[in-house]
């Protein structure tokens, strides 16, 4: 073997061993670093498909009685979240991106789409909910649209069966007082199934009103923007009192990724070694000649 394969040999083997051991080792870090409780089962589960119970019923920010049904009349579809108002920044960030997000598309809250937000807080008050939707029909800006936006309390058990249909996983924090819960829009078909799901706080409008389209014609799509949340991202930190990243879903892609990098540069070395060895060489191709010292 040229001594320069050789070199290249000695110094390959020891960053390969080193990078399939941060592999191997980051799962077991993973239980070293355990995930604080509270973040534990905050999660989107998919129910692409389902059709939601339209007959549940809610308080409007009106204090009035309405059906979920009430919002799918005729062939408008709706985007739904589940948010709260007490919330120190996620549901403010996540309600605010989408809704600067839906004032640059052509379509308008209450003529084309409606959007619901269920709160996830059992104590959350009527008049608080009306307080949040004039601080979006605000933002939006649009005239005749405050009927399009609709922010909706409930008791426990309705909250919770919702939540369920919906696959939304949340944890209540006590000693904190507060929600952790993953940012996510669900589109819904205007019969009443879910067709998306818009996962993150990154809202592009052109995206978004591709989503209006298919949701309208009932059409199931695959999940968007699903990268950044299968890396844990936007969960309640108990340890800090913020909603953060979980950066050990971070480390197990760059692992993976520095393998995959140094596989790519090492197999062509393997290649060529395999080649130039004298067990596989072809026929009518001179072997390597090796000098032994003579003996006495």
């Amino acid at each position: 073997m040229p001594r320069q394969l050789r070199s290249i040999r000695k110094a390959a083997c020891p960053l390969v061993a080193i990078a399939m051991l941060a592999v191997l080792a980051l799962p077991a870090n993973a239980q070293l670093n355990r995930e604080p409780e509270a973040t534990q089962g905050v999660e989107v589960v998919s129910k692409l498909g389902d059709m939601l119970e339209l007959d549940t019923r809610f308080h409007d920010d009106h204090n009035h009685y309405v059906r979920l049904g009430d919002f799918f009349e005729g062939n408008k579809p709706v985007i739904l979240s589940f948010n709260y108002s007490d919330c120190p920044k996620l549901c403010s960030v996540q309600l605010e991106n989408m809704t600067l997000a839906l004032s640059q598309l052509d379509f308008t809250v209450g003529e084309d789409f409606e959007v619901v937000s269920i709160s996830i807080d059992p104590l959350e008050q009527t008049s608080r909910a009306k307080e949040t939707k004039q601080v979006y029909t605000k933002m939006y800006n649009r005239r005749g649209s405050e009927d399009g936006f609709h922010f909706l309390v409930a008791d426990p058990d309705t909250i919770q069966f919702m939540t369920d249909s919906c696959g939304f996983k949340y944890r209540y924090i006590r000693r904190q007082k507060l929600y952790s819960h993953p940012p996510v829009f669900l589109l819904i078909s205007p019969k009443g199934k879910i067709v998306r799901y818009i996962h993150g706080l990154d809202y592009k409008p052109v995206t978004v009103e591709r989503a209006l389209i298919e949701a309208a014609e009932g059409k199931i799509g695959s999940p968007i923007n699903q990268l950044s949340y299968a890396l844990g991202c936007f969960v309640y930190d108990e340890s800090t009192g913020q909603y953060t990243t979980q950066i050990m879903g971070i480390m197990r892609i760059g692992g993976a990724i520095t393998v995959f990098a140094l596989l790519v540069a090492l197999v062509p070395y393997w290649f060529f070694r395999r080649n130039s060895n004298p067990a596989t060489a072809l026929p009518g191709q001179p072997e390597e000649i090796t000098t032994h010292p003579s003996t006495p």
